[in-house]
C-alpha cells in the first residue's frame, strides 16, 4: 500500500501506541517520568522505556600459561626453605640420649676399686718385704745374728707402716646415696695419717681439678695445709681431727645421675669430742653417679670460714 501523501493516519498510530504501552514494564522507581508525546491529531501517548542494560560478566580468569610462573616461583621458594631446614645442624631425637649418656659416663673416668686404692701400697710393701728378706738372709748366712735381729725389727716396723693405709680402709666405701659418699670421704680424712688415695678416688673429674690443686700430689699438699690451719690454736699438730657431717639436705637421689646438696661439716679433736666441735662449716656441693652406680663428690675442698671481724662487718 502506498504511503499517504499527508503522512501516517493519526488514529491508527494512536491505537498502535496504546497497544504497545500495555506491554511495557513499569518504569523503575529511580527513573524520572517521561513526558508524553503529542500527536498531530491532538492525542498524546507515552514512549516505551529502553531495555535494561544486561549486567556485565566478570572477566574470565587468565589462561593457565599466565599462572604458571607464579606457581613455579612459590614452589621454588618452598623447596629452598626445606633445603635450609635440612642443612641446619641439630641432633636428632635418637642422638640426644646418647650424648647425655656420654656426658654422664665421662663425669667419672676413674672409678673406685681395690686395685686403684691398694695397688701402689701393696707394690711398695712387696718390694720392701723382698728387700728385708734378702738382707736378713745375708745376715743369717754370715752369722750376724744381732744385725739380723735389727733388720727384722726395722723391717717389721716399716712393714706395719705400709699396712696402715690398708688396715684403715678394710671397709668398702659403699656409696648408694650422696650422703654415704660424703661420709666415706671425710672418714678417710679422720685418721692420724689420712688416706688421701681413697679421698682422691671418691672424686669425679671436676672434683680433681680446682684452684687449689690439679693433681694427686697437689691434692695431698692442699689437705696437709688445710689440716694445719684447722688445728692452729685449737689442737696439737699431731692430734687427729674427726669430721662429722650433719644437716645433710638434698632431693631424693632415686633415678638421678646428678644432685646438689647442703650440709655442715663439724670438726672435732679426737679424744675431746665432749668439748664440742672446734669448727662448724656450713657448705654445699654437687654429686654425680659414676659408671659403677656409686656416687662421687664434685668438689674435694673444704669451705673456708670467714674471719670473725669480716663476718661482723657483713652482719
Amino acid at each position: 500500500m502506498a504511503a499517504s501523501p499527508t503522512g501516517p493516519d493519526p488514529e491508527k498510530d494512536a491505537d498502535h501506541a496504546a497497544a504497545e504501552w500495555l506491554f511495557q514494564d513499569e518504569p523503575g522507581p529511580g527513573s524520572p517520568p517521561r513526558q508524553p508525546i503529542v500527536a498531530p491529531g491532538g492525542e498524546s501517548f507515552d514512549l516505551a522505556d529502553a531495555p535494561d542494560v544486561a549486567p556485565r560478566r566478570p572477566p574470565a580468569p587468565p589462561a593457565d600459561s599466565e599462572w604458571k610462573p607464579a606457581a613455579e616461583s612459590a614452589h621454588a621458594a618452598k623447596a629452598v626453605e626445606r633445603a635450609k631446614a635440612k642443612e641446619e645442624p641439630g641432633p636428632s631425637p635418637r642422638e640426644r640420649p646418647a650424648a647425655r649418656r656420654l656426658e654422664g659416663a665421662s663425669a667419672v673416668d676413674q672409678v673406685w676399686s681395690r686395685g686403684s686404692e691398694w695397688g701402689p701400697t701393696l707394690a711398695a710393701l712387696g718390694l720392701w718385704t723382698a728387700l728385708v728378706l734378702v738382707v736378713l738372709w745375708i745376715c743369717l748366712a754370715t752369722e750376724l745374728y744381732a744385725a739380723a735381729l735389727v733388720v727384722f725389727a726395722v723391717g717389721g716396723a716399716v712393714g706395719l707402716a705400709f699396712l696402715y693405709p690398708i688396715l684403715i680402709t678394710l671397709e668398702r666405701p659403699v656409696r648408694m646415696t650422696p650422703e654415704q659418699a660424703l661420709r666415706d670421704y671425710y672418714n678417710a680424712l679422720s685418721h692420724h695419717f689420712p688416706h688421701y688415695k681413697r679421698m682422691w678416688l671418691l672424686l669425679d673429674n671436676a672434683g680433681r681439678t680446682s684452684s687449689k690443686f690439679a693433681s694427686f700430689e697437689g691434692f695431698k699438699r692442699y689437705w696437709k695445709e688445710r689440716l694445719k690451719q684447722l688445728r692452729e690454736g685449737r689442737a696439737k699438730g699431731s692430734a687427729p681431727l674427726v669430721f662429722v657431717i650433719s644437716g645433710f639436705k638434698s632431693e631424693k637421689s632415686g633415678g638421678k645421675t646428678a644432685i646438689d646438696a647442703t650440709w655442715t661439716a663439724q670438726v672435732f679433736v679426737r679424744g675431746r669430742r665432749e668439748q664440742g666441735p672446734i669448727w662448724s662449716l656450713p657448705t654445699g656441693g654437687s654429686f654425680v653417679k659414676g659408671p659403677d652406680g656409686m656416687w662421687y663428690l664434685d668438689d674435694g675442698t673444704l669451705a673456708e670460714r670467714a674471719p670473725r671481724k669480716a663476718a661482723d662487718d657483713a652482719g
